[in-house]
């Protein structure tokens, strides 16, 4: 069963609001309600990145979540599938970028507080991310109080967060070592994260200089050490090869996937079940 849990008021752009469980047309079931959700035990969380409207981020998770749960399952037994919307675009399109780290900050404040309110302590979570998805998933790692959940697997495809993020202990290193594994899936081929991210990084670190750094992206080459601290040993990096051309759209889909697209969604499937070496 996929869930479908929203922190958009607007199709395009707007502000982050309070998770409500939504039922879109044609692709939700009427029997996955919030009160359902509250009593599952597993749950696997799936967050898009940066400029998707709510139309296209329902259809690219629905696609993703529907390809993991196809006969055989790449989805572990028993786990629930929870499609995160959120404001990460604008009616300026790429150019609002330096903008949306502030809006994924507050969608996973938004998201820690509707998992402390409705989700019973105990309860398993892992994570499926895309590009500034990954940034979501971290921060909502950050305010949840530590030990509260189990954290399972953390699968960053593509991730639009700087390279020492999972080293720095400013950063992502507690939230990290506290998961049982990090897998990041990292291309060379990907313009988006090779010209875009540092410049934007730049004008975020620019724009708000207390809370944002500038640097390269954790899904261009993968991670590096801090300045002070080695790469943690649960995180796995799978650096696709050059020659694939890979670019930042070769993750989610909307129709049925090509062969890239198929290689992202055996790529998490592995990194769910916890193989040591996730395929791509």
């Amino acid at each position: 069963m996929i869930w479908f849990l929203e922190f958009r008021e607007r199709d395009v752009g707007g502000p982050v609001v309070p998770g409500q469980v939504a039922f879109p047309t044609g692709i939700s079931d009427p029997s996955a309600t919030r009160d359902a959700l509250s009593v599952q035990q597993h749950i696997t969380f799936l967050i898009h990145g940066f400029n998707v409207n709510r139309a296209s981020g329902r259809a690219a998770l629905h696609a993703f979540a529907a390809e993991l749960s196809r006969t055989p399952p790449l989805l572990p037994p028993g786990a629930a599938l929870v499609a995160v919307t959120w404001p990460g675009d604008s009616w300026a399109g790429p150019l609002g970028y330096p903008l949306e780290g502030n809006d994924a900050d507050d969608t996973a404040a938004a998201l820690a507080d509707f998992i402390e309110t409705w989700i019973p302590p105990g309860a398993r979570f892992d994570f499926i991310t895309h590009s500034m998805g990954a940034r979501v998933a971290f921060e909502t790692l950050k305010r949840l109080p530590r030990g509260a959940y189990v954290i399972g697997e953390v699968c960053a495809m593509a991730p639009a967060v700087d390279d020492v993020s999972v080293s720095e202990p400013p950063a992502y290193r507690a939230q990290v070592k506290d998961a049982s594994r990090v897998a990041v899936l990292a291309s060379r081929a990907d313009t988006v994260l090779r010209l875009a991210y540092p410049i934007g990084d730049l004008a975020q670190a620019f724009l708000f200089f207390w809370k944002d750094v500038s640097g390269l992206a954790l899904g261009y080459h993968g991670p590096r050490p801090g300045r002070f601290a080695p790469v943690p040993p649960n995180v796995v990096s799978v650096q696709i090869p050059t020659a694939d051309g890979v670019g930042h759209s070769d993750y989610l889909f909307t129709g049925a996937p090509n062969n890239k697209q198929s290689r992202a969604v055996r790529f998490a499937g592995d990194a769910l079940a916890g193989a040591a070496s996730p395929r791509y």
